[in-house]
Parts: structure tokens; C-alpha cells; sequence
């Protein structure tokens, strides 16, 4: 990819000269155009200037659903200054402390007002009252000019739901690449309203965010999770594209009635295993072409398959790794597997991460040759089309013999009345461990499943317990919590 990356503020300047009266960003409050946006942005950010807020200034900010919360978080970028992405439903406190090493930061950032008169409330830490900035004040700072693609952006959190949270950062050139390299691929046109109901702490969620500016194309924001209110919302506004994990399209498939969302397009989907007929059922059922993506915090974008691809082909796995990347698949010492050969999956591309925000972490995570080594393990078949196949930190060990959890969930998907999935390893004194499953499941007893499992996985890889549960616990990036789900069925086998 040789293609010139600029900021984020960069694509919006150009985007509200050439198109200004584009509805660019859209909640349940209305639209604002590419203009308006920029104008609100300009704004703030002289008034954040002026507040002593610079390039590298580190500011927490809750990642919330709404027009004012990119707003300020366009703000944070216009500067130069490093937004720390938290989850709005917990304090940033919370955040900032959850992480290795704790992190602090100078000032605190929350988004006020509404769509037509957002207002930004800036505190200093340890302050209780926050600084009320309109985006509507006549005057402001000039901000001077920032272009600087590569610097530290923003830092988001993994989920912990491998252990503990990790401060990743990354660029707005991250993000940027991420959307060029892809745009061939995703099947995006200008005409496009994306659905943006993916946390914004996520890099899913600011991958929409990220597409809307350099792609010119509307983004409609919301917080709702029902299915038939995200049903609602499709039909209502006329929505295109969307980003979403297997479970949040199935639920939608449920709930939309035929033709309520016809004007749905293209969706990236990705995050957690599918079986071939759940594919087979989103698309026909929501009318639209599933391109899978595989991608994480550290590194926004790894493998994405091309929308004009057969159905046979897109959901056979996440697709050949990014044109602008490098994958390697590489064996438990070191060397590089061939093809159809499992191994961890390695990527160095303008989409990894710049670190963690512990120095230890990143030099145990990126090897000298700049790959960022991902935990995952893969292969890629004679296609190029890369395969997921687990966590190497998932790997349950019975008996000297590694067990993939991924390969067993697929196995209970594919039972009749499966919806959910999740499989994890617990102690055993006499094997080590053991595989145990939770399961989200609709039909008269489990005793089914169990036989079907039988027929298809070999002894010891059959689970040990099978818990019913009605929802598996998420990340707030919508994969099952594996630690939760880990002890929930510690406590119902105690039980």
C-alpha cells in the first residue's frame, strides 16, 4: 500500500470541502453534516487548546454511542492529544487502575449537550467539577495544524477476559491503513449508512468510526444491544453496512421480519467461531454478503476476505492475511509451518499496535523482525485463505495431549439446537485437565447433543460437564468471556 496516510482530521477537512452537506454522523438526535462536523471539531479543539491540553497529552474519555462523544473524540485528535478509550458503563478510575501496569492520566474528557449543541466537560484528575466547553462559542483558539499519522492516538483495553487488561496503543495511522487496505475488499460504496452499535473502546467499533471520514460515507450511532431494536433501527434508517460478531447477526435473523431489512448490503463478520449453516442463514435471512475479517487491539486488521468472493469461499475461514501485511504461521520452535500446518499466527503490518503501554509487554509481544505475535493459532490453506483454530493460552492439555477449544465448540455448533458456545479447560489431578462446555441451547434435554458429539469428536475430547446457561457472559467486544464462563461452571459443578 503505497497510498499516503494522513489523520483522521485530515479525511474530515477534505471530506467537508468536497461533500459539506453530507449527513455524516447521525444518533437518535438528528444528523450533522461533514461541515458541521468539522466546524464542532474546530471548535473544541481550540477550546481543549486553550485548556492546556497539547500533542502526546494523555485524556481519558468514556467511549460512548453518541455524536458528541466522536465529536470530542475528533476533538482529542485534532490536537495531537491521546484519547484513552474506557467503557462508559464503569468509571475511567476503574479502567485506568484494572490495567498492568496502572495507568494515569492528567485530564479527564466527558461529551454533554446533544447532537445540534454538544458540549465538552474537561477535568483535571483529582477535580470534581469539570470545565463546561461549548462547541457552539463564537470564538476559540486556533489550533496549529497536526499531521502526524504515526504518533501515540489512543489507548483501548483488551478485554481481560484472558487474564489481565493490556493498555494497547495505537495511531490514527492504524486505523487509517486498516480502511484503505480494506476498502476494496469490504464492498463499501459513498451511498453507505454503517450502523455504528459496537462500543467505541473497541477496535471494531473505531473501525466504523475510522470508515465513515476516509471512506465518505454516513455512520448512524447507537447504544441499543436487542436485536429487535437493532432490527428497528435498520429499517428505520435505511442502514447498509455493519460490523458484528456471529451471535449478535443470528439474534437479528430471529427478530427481522421479511424484507424489514432489505436495504441492508455488506457486513464484516468476525470475533467467534460460525458454522457453515449459520452463514448460510444470516445471508439469506438479512439479505446481505457476510465478508469474514479477523483482527484484534493489537494489530486493527490481519486478514479480511473480499465481499465478491462465493459464499463457499468467504465462509470457509477469515480470509488471506491484509494486502499490506506480512502473516507468518509459525511452529512451536520457531520455524515457519507449511501449508495446512498449524501454528501461532504472526503479523508486522502498518495496522499493528505501536505497543502496550508497559514497554515489557510490547517486547514480549513484537519480535526483532517487527511481527507481532498474536497467541492465536492458524494455518493457511494451498487458497491463501487463512483458518482459526484456537488460543494457544486456550490449549487444554489432557493427558500430554493439546486439546483445541475452538475445534469442540464448532462441534457442539453443529448440534441441532446450538445456539452459543464455549469451552474451557479446568484442573484435574488425574489428567491434568479437562474439557468443560457452556452452552446456549434450545431444545428438549442435552442429551442429544451429547450423542451427536459422540459420533463426530473423539473420546477425549468429549466435554466433561455440558452447562446450560440462557446467555453466555461477553466481553464488551461481544466474544464470550472465557475467564466467566470459567467460573460459572467451577460454581455449578460444586453445586
Amino acid at each position: 500500500m503505497d497510498t499516503v496516510i494522513h489523520t483522521l482530521c485530515w479525511y474530515l477537512h477534505c471530506l467537508a470541502l468536497e461533500k459539506p452537506c453530507l449527513p455524516l454522523l447521525g444518533d437518535r438526535g438528528g444528523w450533522l453534516t461533514a461541515e458541521r462536523t468539522e466546524s464542532f471539531v474546530e471548535a473544541g479543539a481550540g477550546l481543549l487548546y486553550a485548556s492546556g491540553l497539547r500533542p502526546g497529552t494523555l485524556v481519558a474519555l468514556p467511549a460512548g454511542h453518541t455524536v458528541d462523544t466522536v465529536l470530542a473524540l475528533l476533538c482529542l485528535q485534532r490536537i495531537g492529544a491521546v484519547a484513552v478509550l474506557t467503557d462508559p458503563r464503569e468509571e475511567p478510575e476503574q479502567a485506568l487502575a484494572a490495567c498492568a501496569p496502572p495507568l494515569s492520566v492528567p485530564f479527564y474528557l466527558e461529551a454533554g449537550g446533544d447532537v445540534q449543541r454538544p458540549v465538552l466537560l474537561l477535568s483535571q484528575a483529582g477535580q470534581r467539577a469539570p470545565l463546561q466547553l461549548p462547541l457552539v462559542s463564537s470564538g476559540y483558539t486556533p489550533v496549529p495544524a497536526y499531521d502526524d499519522p504515526d504518533a501515540p492516538a489512543f489507548y483501548i483495553f483488551t478485554s481481560g477476559s484472558c487474564g489481565k487488561r493490556k493498555a494497547v496503543v495505537l495511531s490514527q495511522g492504524n486505523l487509517v491503513s486498516n480502511l484503505l487496505d480494506s476498502a476494496p475488499l469490504g464492498g463499501y460504496s459513498e451511498d453507505d449508512i454503517a450502523l455504528g452499535a459496537l462500543p467505541m473502546d473497541h477496535v471494531f467499533g473505531l473501525a466504523l468510526l475510522t470508515g465513515a471520514i476516509v471512506l465518505r460515507h454516513r455512520l448512524y450511532l447507537t447504544a441499543a444491544t436487542a436485536p429487535e431494536e437493532l432490527v428497528q433501527i435498520v429499517a428505520r434508517e435505511k442502514i447498509t453496512r455493519m460490523n458484528g460478531v456471529p451471535s449478535l447477526y443470528l439474534a437479528m435473523a430471529k427478530k427481522a421480519r421479511a424484507g424489514e431489512v432489505r436495504t441492508l448490503r455488506t457486513g464484516y463478520i468476525g470475533g467467534a467461531p460460525w458454522t457453515e449453516e449459520q452463514f448460510q442463514r444470516i445471508e439469506s435471512v438479512l439479505g446481505m454478503t457476510l465478508v469474514p475479517v479477523y483482527g484484534m487491539s493489537e494489530c486493527v486488521g490481519i486478514s479480511c476476505a473480499c465481499h465478491r468472493s462465493p459464499q463457499a469461499v468467504r465462509m470457509a475461514g477469515v480470509g488471506p492475511f491484509y494486502p499490506a501485511g506480512r502473516g507468518r504461521i509459525l511452529r512451536e520452535d520457531g520455524t515457519q509451518a507449511g501449508p495446512g500446518e498449524e501454528g501461532e499466527v504472526c503479523v508486522s503490518s502498518p495496522m499493528r499496535m505501536l505497543g502496550y503501554h508497559d514497554p515489557a509487554l510490547t517486547a514480549q509481544a513484537i519480535d526483532r523482525d517487527g511481527f507481532l505475535h498474536t497467541g492465536d493459532l492458524g494455518y493457511v490453506d494451498e487458497s491463501g485463505i487463512l483458518h482459526l483454530t484456537g488460543r494457544k493460552k486456550d490449549i487444554i492439555i489432557r493427558n500430554g495431549v493439546n486439546l483445541s477449544p475452538r475445534r469442540i465448540e464448532e462441534a457442539l455448533l453443529s448440534q441441532p439446537g446450538v445456539r452459543e458456545a464455549a469451552v474451557v479447560g479446568l484442573p484435574d489431578d488425574v489428567c491434568g485437565e479437562l474439557p468443560w462446555a457452556a452452552v446456549v441451547y434450545v431444545g428438549n434435554g442435552l442429551s442429544h447433543v451429547v450423542e451427536g458429539l459422540s459420533a463426530c469428536l473423539p473420546r477425549n475430547e468429549l466435554p466433561e460437564g455440558i452447562m446450560y446457561m440462557d446467555a453466555l457472559p461477553m466481553t464488551g467486544s461481544g466474544k464470550p468471556d472465557k475467564q466467566a464462563v470459567k467460573e460459572l461452571i467451577r460454581q455449578w459443578w460444586r453445586a
